[in-house]
C-alpha cells in the first residue's frame, strides 16, 4: 500500500485551481459554483505561495451577515464585492507529498476541515485533498466493511420548513454550521427535497448573471432570497437504509458527486432517521473503529492504482 501522499498524487491534483487574496469574494462563489468546487487555496499575489483556505461555509456566512429583513440582491451582491483575505481562513493547516495516507486522515480528523491544500518545501500550493477524495475511495471497493450506516449518521438533523425563504435556510446553515437542509412540509417529517450550499451558490451566480444582463438562453431569473426554498430545492432525495453498510453510502455519493444522504427508516418508507455525510464516514468512522481502519478500507482502489498506474 502506498505510503506516501506522493505515490497518491493520481488522486490528489485534480484540482489544481487556486485564487489570490485580493480576489472578490463573489467572483469566488461563481468559480465554486461553475466548478462544484467547496474549497479553494487562496494564494499570494506574487507566485503561488499559500495564503489562505476559501470554503463554500465561509460564504455562507458572509451572506448571512449581509442578509437583513430589506436587503436586496444588488445589497447582497455590493456586500461580497470584498477581497478574500477579509473571510478566508488565514494559516490552514497543510499536507506535504511525503506525508502518508494515515497523517493526511489525521489532519483532516483531529482538524475537523474539510480539505488540505497540498504544498511543496517552498510552500507553493500544488494541489488540495479533501473528505471527497477519501469518500471516493471507500466508496470504490466492493467488500462489505461491516459498519451499518447507523453506527456513524447523525441523527439529530437539522431541517427547515419548505415555506421557508432562502433567507431564513443561509441563516440557519451559518448558525448550525451545517451544509445541507433536509426540507419538510409543516404536517410531515417525509423530506420533500434538500438543500444545500452549493443551491445557495447557484442562487449567487444567478442573480450576478440578472444584473450584468448575462442570463443563458435568455432566461428570465426573478429570484433573490425571499424566494421560497420549494422553489429552488432538489426535490429527488438520495437516500440509503440505515442498516446498509456504510460501503453502499460512501459509493452512492461518489456515484451521485454530492456530500450527503438522507438515512431512511426501514420500517416507516419515506421518513427519514438521520443524515449520513462525508465528514461522518471519515470523522466517526475513524472513532466508532480507527483510522488505521478507516486508511484499510481504502486499501482496494490503492492497490488498484499502484498496480496500474494511469498512462
Amino acid at each position: 500500500m502506498p505510503e506516501k501522499a506522493s505515490d497518491l498524487w493520481w488522486l490528489f491534483t485534480r484540482q489544481t485551481v487556486c485564487v489570490t487574496q485580493n480576489e472578490s469574494v463573489l467572483n469566488a462563489a461563481i468559480l465554486m459554483e461553475n466548478r462544484n468546487f467547496r474549497h479553494l487555496p487562496v494564494i499570494t499575489e506574487s507566485g503561488r505561495k499559500m495564503a489562505g483556505v476559501l470554503s463554500a461555509q465561509d460564504i455562507i456566512d458572509s451572506v448571512s451577515l449581509a442578509l437583513g429583513p430589506r436587503t436586496d440582491s444588488d445589497q447582497i451582491l455590493k456586500s461580497l464585492d470584498i477581497p478574500l483575505h477579509r473571510i478566508m481562513t488565514l494559516h490552514p493547516i497543510v499536507v506535504e507529498k511525503g506525508d502518508g495516507l494515515v497523517e493526511v486522515a489525521k489532519k483532516l480528523i483531529n482538524h475537523n476541515i474539510g480539505a488540505l491544500p497540498v504544498v511543496d518545501e517552498e510552500g507553493l500550493v500544488q494541489g488540495i485533498i479533501t473528505m471527497r477524495d477519501l469518500v471516493g475511495l471507500l466508496g470504490t471497493g466492493s467488500e462489505p466493511l461491516g459498519v451499518k450506516v447507523s453506527e456513524i449518521m447523525t441523527r439529530n438533523v437539522t431541517t427547515i420548513n419548505s415555506e421557508s425563504t432562502i433567507a431564513d435556510a443561509v441563516h440557519l446553515m451559518s448558525e448550525s454550521r451545517v451544509r445541507r437542509l433536509p426540507i419538510t412540509s409543516r404536517n410531515t417529517s417525509i423530506p420533500l427535497g434538500m438543500l444545500t450550499n452549493k443551491d445557495v451558490l447557484r442562487l449567487l451566480s444567478g442573480i450576478n448573471r440578472a444584473s450584468h444582463g448575462k442570463n443563458q438562453n435568455g432566461e428570465n431569473f426573478h429570484r433573490d432570497f425571499r424566494t421560497k426554498i420549494s422553489d429552488i430545492m432538489a426535490r429527488d432525495v438520495i437516500e440509503v437504509d440505515s442498516e446498509d453498510d456504510i460501503r453502499i453510502a460512501a459509493s452512492r455519493m461518489m456515484i451521485f458527486g454530492i456530500g450527503g444522504l438522507a438515512v431512511q427508516n426501514p420500517d416507516a418508507p419515506g421518513q427519514i432517521l438521520g443524515l449520513v455525510t462525508e465528514r461522518d464516514l471519515i470523522k466517526r468512522l475513524s472513532v466508532v473503529r480507527s483510522v488505521s481502519f478507516l486508511v484499510e478500507s481504502m486499501k482496494f482502489e490503492l492497490e488498484v492504482q499502484k498496480q496500474y498506474p494511469s498512462q
